[in-house]
């Protein structure tokens, strides 16, 4: 028996680095601690197939690694910026890095702690 709060783990993928991917060093500031931000993040780049991490900085900015295609990279942007721009939103953040690095070998995009 699964009791209802019990979720069916996913099984993991291989780490792996797909053809064409690239990676990208964000980092965000503006309203987005406190208000699902790094939840949001996340649900949005598994939506698009992306992999890395996001995580919340003591100075209140959220810093991620994203990586995939560019394509889905720019969807991903595109979705926190229109979440941003929406009159009634919760999150309000602004690109403020945008780095180019190395990618690696991964299989899901997960929330770190940080402090």
């Amino acid at each position: 028996m699964r009791w209802f709060w019990q979720r069916e783990r996913k099984p993991r993928r291989e780490k792996t680095i797909p053809e064409g991917a690239v990676r990208r060093h964000l980092r965000f500031t503006g309203k987005v601690q406190s208000v699902g931000f790094r939840f949001t993040a996340q649900s949005w780049a598994e939506q698009r197939g992306l992999t890395g991490w996001v995580t919340n900085l003591s100075d209140g900015d959220v810093e991620l690694e994203v990586q995939g295609t560019p394509e889905q990279i720019d969807a991903f942007l595109g979705d926190v910026a229109a979440e941003s721009a929406r009159e009634k939103a919760f999150i309000h953040a602004r690109l403020v890095q945008n780095d180019p690095i190395e990618p690696i070998p991964d299989d899901r995009f997960t929330i770190r702690n940080l402090y």
